[in-house]
Parts: structure tokens; C-alpha cells; sequence
């Protein structure tokens, strides 16, 4: 909260009523400012202060938790600055204006490094389309909705990076307990019981028992009746048992039936045998209530609609149903300790946690409770540990490895191939039954360590239970196979929401350059892709130097003043008269600036392509829209 915020909420726990034109006074600014800095308070706090003809009244209450609320970091870095400043400009209102004096103070900066900083903001708005716009002592955020959630999206992602799925920064935060003890315990004991749990599920079961271990530590017990609630598998309830055991004795606690249960949840979680008959998403209302997993989809809901992140997946949603199932009820029971990584989550991760604090607030207006600073760091967490999974999972290539167990080899195996190819590839499953196969659905690959009985339709390669210099080279090249697939895909995608149907055309009765320019212009005008004037923007474009190149011709505009980015094909068997050359292939193009963004994504592939005279012959064979599309693609 902003210094003079806070100082107003003195100023009226000192004395009440006051009027704006002394607290205008008090505090050095017009009586405007205090209108609107009472606005603002409101805002976050609703109701807090009320307005009458004596003046202003605050509710004491309220305000002195305000101002005992000491953990508002203020960044330290430019680059946090940076990111600080673009979250208040992108905000959840549509226009957010911002006074320039005012994030001085709120920085502790001057008037000529909040400068430096807004450059700085600008270069970063540009390459979402986005303007920074400076009136007087003001600037807001100027472009398209959309491409301002692009870029919070961004923002998050590169949070993710900053302390999720990360042992060394959860030991930061909990220094008084052992994390590395925690994870072998839990290793140790998965691999007792033929249990498997991937890289990225394994850092958010040690942060839970981690937070378990610190909870019981500080007395916060989870004491809740486990009789009445479902069943759970004897195999799993075991594991939770031996690691329970072995945590009581390390740290000299006792950890309650309550927990053992939750533990269990966890494991079933997370952890792989390919029996996907406990807790799964079908069942998962058993486990939490009705109450709470409609409460769970509609934040789920939420954060994909504003910030264009999908968190639907049926890991997170058990794992995050889980969670605010036993918030809801520490939170209705008081069961509250402080988080460690409340400050470093806040002054690091700041988009993230304020989408946590969105969340909070949604969770509240749905169930009247209200969640403190701590456990919104703890939402924090999950949200950045499952955009970090996610954004690896874009790029990695995902496997299931058979290998049919002997002693640990299954996991010397998993081992190994993270040693080769952590970039590269994510083991999600260890199967020791072929049948198991069936089951698994998601992944690239399937990594076999003995021939498989049966063909499957998910790729698969065979390499040696001790992986030889032969396994590397297959495997890698299998994967960078699956890539050149992924990238394909993606190609394809924006193709076809680039070029619609009606935009290519096999067409032989066009002669001239101006006649194909004046055809081609006009059904992107009737298609509302463009304006009258675009036709003679990409007549001055060809009068300044022709865009044909062999057999082919790009018409564009010099300036993207389209209404909609589109591409539109004619194919002509007759040449056409382009300039001092002859074309089969005429490939029309406009832009919207605030959509170049996916222009992008295609323009260097479509360029490669018809860079090779053979491609383009390829091209030209095309006899329909589709047929043209699948070559684009296979030639890439």
C-alpha cells in the first residue's frame, strides 16, 4: 500500500470525522488526491472508510490491521520495479491510470530513476503491442485486452522460474528443516513399495510434507475425524505410514492419523503404478465435497479466462482441490502458521501472487472466509509450480519408460536418461507390466527396455537396460523426430486460422499484376480484413520495388493498418504478368499491429519454404485448401 495510503489511515485513527480539506492539508496534496486515495483503500478494503457531511470515518478495526500489516515489499531491483510497474498498469480494471509521483513515493525512488524505469517498461510493452502513454504526470497502458494477458501470462511464466520446483530455494525458506532428509525419506520408502513419482510432482510433495512437518513442529495439528471420510488403498495408506515413521523419529514429532491421511491423498496424487482407480477426477468429489470442487473448477475457470493459462489437467486439479479443501479448513478452524515463503514469493514473484490474492479474494466472496497473507503464499506456490511444469511440458518430450523391475534398475534407468537428456525429455511414468500401457494417455513416447508383444499407437524405441552410446544416438534422434512433430502441429494451427478456406483459390483467369492485386484486395475487403486504402498501400509498396521472387509474388502493405492479420492464395496454372516476371503463386498478406504477434509464429517457416524453388513446385500441385495447407506443413 502506498505511504500516503497508510499515512491517511493514521491520520483517522488519530481523530475522527476529518474533513479532505485537512487530510488535503495534513498530507500535502489537493483534495482530489484524498478522494481518490480513499477510493483505492476502499477498493482493497471495502467499506473501510465512510463518508459523510462531517467528513471521513474509518473503521478502527480494520485500519489498525492494515497498518500492522508490515510484510508489503517494496522492490529493491530495476527489474523488479519494472515488473511491479507493469502489474499496476495491467490490471484487472480495463483503463488503470497511474501517477507518476505517487509510484515515486511508493518505490522510494526519484522523479529520474522512475525515468530509467519507464523506458525500460515501454521496451517491454512493445513487444506485446502495447503503448505506454505519458499525460502530464500520468501514464497508463494502451492496445488490445488480449495482448495485454499475453503479456501477464509471459510475466507468470518467468516468475515460475524464479523458485518453484527448486529444493535448494525451499530450504532457503525453511531453515530449520532438514528438505534433503524429507525427499530421500520419501524416495527411499517409493522405491521400497515399486512407487514412482516424476521431478515435477516430487518438489510439491516434499513442499506439502515439508509444510506438515513445520505445522506439527509448531503445534497447528490437523486433529479432523478420518473415520468418516472415503477409504483409502491399504498399499498407499502404508507408504504414507513408513514415511510418517521415519519423519516422527528424525524430528522428533507425531504425526496424526489426519495427517497420515493426507499424506496418502498426496501419494495417490502423485505418484505412479498406473492404477488409476483411486482418486481420480471422476471421484475427486468424494474426497473434497461437492462445495469445494465447484469452488476449485471456477478459480480454475478464472485464471484461464484472464491470464490464457489452462490449469485443467487432472494433476493440478486433484493437487489444488486438496489444498484448498484442508485451507478452507484450517481457515474455518484457525489451524494458521507463518509461511516462509510469504516474503520471498512477494517480492520475487509478484504477478503470481497477486493472482493469488485475486484467488483469495474470489474464495472469500464464494465462501466468507478469509485467508491470510500466509496461506495465499502457499497458493502461490502451487500456482508457479504448475506453470513451471506446464511450461516445461511445452517444450519437453514426454515418456513412459517399461522396464520390468529388478531390484532399483527401473529407476538407474530414469536416471540415466535424465543425465543425457533433462532438456530434452520427462520421464512421467515407470510401468513394469506392458498391459499398463494402455492406461496412460499424454506422452510423446514410450522408452522400452525389452521388445514390446503388441504394436502401440503412442511412438516407441527399444534401448539396453544399461544405456550405451547406440541408445543415446537412437533416442535422440527419436525425440528430435517428436519435436520437428510438435512443431508441425503448431504450424499447422496457425495456418489454418491464418488462411481460411475462401482464401485460396485455384484461379486461371487473372493476367495481370493489377488485376490479381485488385481481386485479392477485395475479398479481403469483403471478409472486413481491410480498409479502402490498403489496396493502394500495397500498389506503392510494388511501385517502390516489385514483390515478386521467381515464380512467386508477396504483395503487401508498408503498414499494418489491417483490421485482422490474414493471408489469402491464388494458384494460377497460366502465369501471371508481375512486373518483369511471370508468377503461378500469389500469396497476399496484411497485418493488425496488435496481432503480430501470431504472424510471427509463421512468417520466417512461409519465407524458408519458398526460399527452395523445389518447395514452391511442390506448392503449386496443390488442388485444394487443404491439400496446400499439409504441404506447407510437410515441407518445414
Amino acid at each position: 500500500m502506498k505511504p500516503k495510503l497508510k499515512k491517511l489511515i493514521q491520520l483517522l485513527l488519530e481523530a475522527q470525522p476529518r474533513t479532505s480539506a485537512n487530510l488535503a492539508e495534513r498530507l500535502d496534496v489537493s483534495v482530489r488526491s484524498i478522494k481518490n486515495y480513499v477510493r483505492e483503500i476502499n477498493e482493497e478494503f471495502p467499506n473501510t472508510i465512510q463518508s459523510s457531511y462531517e467528513g471521513y470515518r474509518i473503521d478502527s478495526k480494520v485500519g489498525v490491521m492494515i497498518l500492522a500489516d508490515n510484510t508489503n515489499h517494496i522492490p529493491q531491483t530495476s527489474d523488479e520495479r519494472v515488473s511491479y510497474i507493469i502489474n499496476k498498469l495491467i490490471n484487472h480494471n480495463s483503463h488503470v491510470t497511474l501517477d507518476t509521483y505517487d509510484l515515486c513515493d511508493e518505490l522510494f525512488i526519484s522523479m529520474s530513476t522512475l525515468k530509467n524505469e519507464l523506458t525500460k517498461v515501454k521496451h517491454r510493452l512493445q513487444k506485446f503491442d502495447l503503448q505506454l502513454i505519458t499525460k502530464g504526470d500520468f501514464i497508463e497502458c494502451s492496445g488490445l485486452e488480449k495482448n495485454k494477458r499475453k503479456m501477464l501470462s509471459t510475466i507468470l511464466y518467468d516468475e515460475s522460474n524464479v523458485n518453484f520446483v527448486n529444493i535448494e530455494s525451499l530450504q532457503h525458506a525453511f531453515m530449520d528443516i532438514d528438505i534433503d532428509f524429507i525427499r530421500r525419506t520419501i524416495l527411499e520408502v517409493f522405491d521400497k513399495y515399486h512407487y514412482f513419482i516424476n521431478d515435477y510432482s516430487l518438489i510439491n510433495l516434499v513442499l506439502h510434507v515439508t509444510i506438515a512437518v513445520d505445522r506439527i513442529i509448531n503445534d497447528n495439528i490437523n486433529k479432523q475425524n478420518v473415520d468418516s471420510l472415503p477409504g483409502v488403498r491399504l498399499h498407499e495408506y502404508a507408504l504414507a505410514q513408513e514415511i510418517a515413521e521415519k519423519l516422527n523419529e528424525h524430528f522428533n514429532i507425531e504425526f496424526s492419523n489426519a495427517e497420515i491421511y493426507e499424506m496418502t491423498l498426496l501419494i495417490i496424487s502423485r505418484a505412479t503404478t498406473i492404477d488409476y482407480k483411486s482418486i481420480t477426477v471422476g471421484n475427486l468429489e468424494e474426497f473434497v465435497g461437492k462445495e469445494c470442487l465447484d469452488l476449485v473448477k471456477i478459480l480454475i475457470e478464472n485464471v484461464n479466462a484472464f491470464y490464457y493459462i489452462d490449469l485443467s489437467e487432472p494433476e493440478f486439479l486433484i493437487r489444488f482441490a486438496l489444498h484448498i479443501r484442508n485451507l478452507l479448513v484450517r481457515s474455518k478452524n484457525d489451524y494458521f502458521s507463518k509461511n516462509p515463503l510469504t516474503e520471498s514469493i512477494k517480492s520475487s514473484c509478484p504477478l503470481i501472487y497477486d493472482l493469488s490474492v485475486n484467488l483469495a479474494g474470489e474464495i472469500k466472496e464464494y465462501t466468507g472466509i478469509t485467508i491470510n497473507d500466509d496461506e495465499i503464499a502457499y497458493i502461490a506456490f502451487h500456482l508457479g509450480s504448475t506453470i513451471e511444469a506446464q511450461k516445461s511440458l511445452t517444450t519437453k518430450i514426454t515418456a513412459a519408460l517399461y522396464c520390468p523391475n529388478y531390484y532399483d534398475i527401473n529407476q538407474k534407468v530414469t536416471d540415466t536418461l535424465n543425465q543425457y537428456f533433462s532438456n530434452d525429455l520427462l520421464v512421467k511414468y515407470i510401468v513394469t507390466d506392458e498391459s499398463e500401457l494402455e492406461a496412460i494417455q499424454n506422452i510423446d513416447l514410450i522408452i522400452s527396455t525389452i521388445p514390446l508383444s503388441r504394436p502401440q499407437i503412442i511412438p516407441s524405441v527399444l534401448i539396453n537396460i544399461f544405456v550405451t552410446k547406440r541408445d543415446q544416438d537412437i533416442l535422440k534422434q527419436k525425440i528430435d523426430e517428436l519435436h520437428k512433430e510438435k512443431d508441425k502441429k503448431e504450424f499447422n494451427q496457425y495456418l489454418r486460422e491464418m488462411i481460411l478456406p475462401e482464401f485460396f483459390e485455384r484461379k486461371n483467369d487473372l493476367h495481370t499484376q493489377i488485376e490479381c492485386i485488385d481481386y485479392m484486395y477485395q475479398k479481403f475487403k469483403d471478409k472486413g480484413y481491410v480498409n479502402t486504402s490498403f489496396k493502394e498501400e500495397v500498389l506503392e509498396r510494388e511501385r517502390i520495388s516489385s514483390t515478386a521472387f521467381g515464380n512467386f509474388a508477396i504483395p503487401h502493405a508498408m503498414k499494418m493498418y489491417a483490421n485482422k492479420t490474414g493471408i489469402n492464395i491464388i494458384i494460377s496454372d497460366q502465369p501471371i504478368q508481375w512486373s518483369d516476371k511471370s508468377v503461378n503463386l500469389v500469396i497476399m498478406m496484411c497485418f493488425n499491429k496488435n496481432e503480430r504477434y501470431m504472424f510471427n509464429e509463421i512468417y520466417e517457416p512461409i519465407t524458408m519454404i519458398l526460399s527452395e524453388s523445389e518447395n514452391v513446385k511442390k506448392i503449386l500441385t496443390s488442388k485444394d485448401y487443404d491439400e496446400f495447407i499439409q504441404n506447407l506443413v510437410n515441407l518445414l
